[in-house]
């Protein structure tokens, strides 16, 4: 994770950290890290494992992300840090990887996901920032085969889209693309009441 220092608060990014390392480790040993309630997967669904980048479309910097699936589903994940967009609304970030991120190799359309983001939205290095938690997220229908990363899309808003490459420039698998307004696979983000009485500002309480 990148250092801010005269930023960012000490006890915020320790916090981003250690969440982040959490969902970094899920990912990659197979650890379960899924989010109770959501939809069941068909059993025995074979997974893929892919690196995990980020773009930011938004004014404000984001210190990290979590994916969850279903309980009992395997799938889970987390983001990079990403700066705030940059000038003429080009989006931040596309540069960092995070590994990993674990998803069914092909993709199952009733799949619903849980996407929890930590947004700085003061920016005075002393606020910590809040979490954001869109729920029922879906994946647009991607090539398992020719899967080449997942990538989290932050919108104005407090929206969010999660994305696999696959090498379909046409079919709504393009991160290069701005996605429009009316992207039905654009998700809504709330403030997660759970999250920041549990991981802002220093840690769990």
């Amino acid at each position: 994770m990148n250092s801010r220092s005269g930023f960012l608060g000490t006890s915020v990014w320790l916090s981003g950290l250690v969440v982040w390392m959490g969902v970094a480790v899920a990912g990659c040993s197979g650890i379960q890290n899924e989010e109770a309630g959501s939809t069941d997967m068909p059993r025995h669904v074979e997974l893929a494992s892919d690196g995990v980048w980020a773009l930011n479309y938004t004014p404000w910097y984001i210190h990290t992300f979590a994916i969850t699936g279903p309980k009992g589903s395997g799938i889970s994940g987390g983001g990079p840090n990403v700066w705030p967009m940059k000038q003429g609304g080009r989006p931040a970030g596309g540069g960092a990887e995070v590994c990993c991120m674990s998803y069914p190799r092909d993709w199952q359309p009733d799949l619903k996901l849980t996407v929890r983001w930590l947004m700085d939205k003061k920016r005075d290095g002393k606020t910590p920032g809040y979490w954001y938690k869109a729920e029922n997220v879906r994946i647009a229908q991607y090539d398992g085969k020719n899967a080449g990363g997942v990538w989290g899309i932050f919108l104005p808003g407090d929206r969010v889209r999660i994305m696999i490459v696959d090498g379909n420039h046409d079919g709504g698998n393009n991160a290069n693309n701005h996605p429009p307004d009316d992207d039905p696979y654009i998700a809504q983000g709330v403030l997660d009441d759970e999250w920041n009485r549990l991981y802002r500002d220093g840690g769990m309480q």
